[in-house]
């Protein structure tokens, strides 16, 4: 009977690099929400143009 799983130490060897790779992807989840949460708030006073679908130059136009 042949056995199909990969040997003792190969098996260890798959396990620690999942693990590594496991901890790698939760370090980047966790630096990339402190540095999201660093990051300023939108200002929350109404903006020029903010509600506009014009470019500027098309009300230029408009104007003359």
């Amino acid at each position: 009977m042949r056995t199909l799983a990969a040997s003792g130490s190969a098996s260890w060897i798959f396990t620690i690099v999942g693990v590594l790779i496991v901890i790698g992807l939760l370090v980047l989840l966790w630096t990339s929400r402190r540095r999201l949460a660093r990051r300023p708030n939108p200002p929350q006073s109404p903006q020029p143009r903010q509600d506009s679908w014009q470019d500027p130059d098309e009300q230029k136009r408009d104007d003359h």
